[in-house]
Parts: C-alpha cells; structure tokens; sequence
C-alpha cells in the first residue's frame, strides 16, 4: 500500500509544507518586522569660540554720543540741586541764627523795660523834687549807688532840663573806664522806654 494514501502521512506532509511555507514568509519580511538599528554618527565639536561685535555704525556712534551726553547732563543736575541744598541749608542756619538775635534783643528790650505802678509814684516824685535840688555831680554820685530801674523812675519825674544837667555830668566825670558814660547812654534808651502804669503824670 503507497504511504500517500496513508491519511496521518498526508497529515504530516501539510504540517511539513504549512510550516516551511510560514518559514519562508517570515524570512523574507524579517528585516521588515526587525529592521537593524541606525547607524549614529557622533561627532565631537569643540568649545565655541566667544562671539564679538568687531563692527560699528554710525547710528549705534550716534546714539552712543546721546546717551553720554545725557549722562552728563543729568550729573550737571544733581551738582546743581546739590549746591542749592548746600546753600538752602546755610540760609537756613542764618536765619535761626537771625531769629535767635532779634529773640535775645525782645528778651534785653524787655528787661530794660521800666513800669511805674501807681503805689511808688508819690515817693518817687518826692525823690526826683529832692535830687532836683541838688547838683548834678551830687545827683550823679547818689545814682551811683541805686539800680538802674529806680534812678530810670526819679529821672522820669525830673525836668527835661535837670535830667539833661545830670546827664551831662555823667558824660563829663566819665569814670573808670567810661563807665558813666555808658550808663548815662543805657539811662537814656531806657527813660525812652518807660512805662507809667499810673494816672499821675510828671508835674
């Protein structure tokens, strides 16, 4: 009996054939499903070399020449806020220091300000009635002895021609270093400050 009339032979030869059939497929499609890997090409590069701006323009001249004039400009400013500044501050000073004065002026004005209250009038006037008779050198030599403010109110009851007399003897006796003098000066701006309180004027 021929072996291809066997049923499990011709089983195994399609078996055989099915296989070698799927084997040649596969090999002639495998460099599609399983394609080799790329090739790469490293290539090593060096260190870049720094770029530089080796050219110039006249537009980038231009604005180059504003820019520092500019600069200048604006430095010239601040010199000059800082010299007004400067100068803003020392009139400041000045005028404290002006404020300052007149405030110890009012102060000396004010305490050369002789009152007379009316409770010392009548014995004042009586005083000045007295030392009128006297002479001037005499009159002198006691307002000597006294503070300014009570010889400031005898002289304000006086005649205007008695104070003159006794001033003129201050002026003339002089005293150690001028002393007399200057307090006949300092009687007088003080008499022309004078202050009566009362309702008793100068007979």
């Amino acid at each position: 009996m021929s072996m291809l009339s066997k049923p499990w032979f011709l089983a195994v030869l399609a078996l055989v054939m099915m296989l070698g059939t799927q084997y040649v497929a596969l090999k002639m499609s495998w460099s599609e499903l399983f394609p080799p890997p790329p090739k790469v090409t490293v290539i090593k590069r060096g260190d870049p070399s720094p770029l530089e701006w080796s050219f110039s323009s006249e537009e980038i001249d231009r604005l180059r020449d504003e820019l520092n004039m500019r600069i200048a400009e604006v430095e010239a400013k601040e010199q000059e806020l800082d010299l007004y500044q400067a100068r803003l501050n020392s009139d400041r000073a000045e005028i404290e220091d002006v404020k300052n004065s007149v405030e110890l002026m009012r102060q000396t004005l004010l305490s050369e300000v002789v009152k007379l209250e009316s409770s010392e009038a009548r014995n004042l006037k009586t005083l000045s009635k007295t030392y009128s008779t006297l002479e001037p050198a005499a009159t002198v030599s006691i307002f000597s002895e006294l503070d300014d403010a009570t010889v400031v109110k005898i002289l304000f009851f006086m005649k205007s021609d008695i104070v003159g007399s006794i001033f003129q003897e201050m002026a003339t006796a002089g005293g150690q270093d001028g002393k007399l003098v200057q307090r006949a000066a300092k009687l007088s701006d003080m008499l022309r400050l004078f202050t009566d309180n009362t309702a008793e004027k100068k007979a």
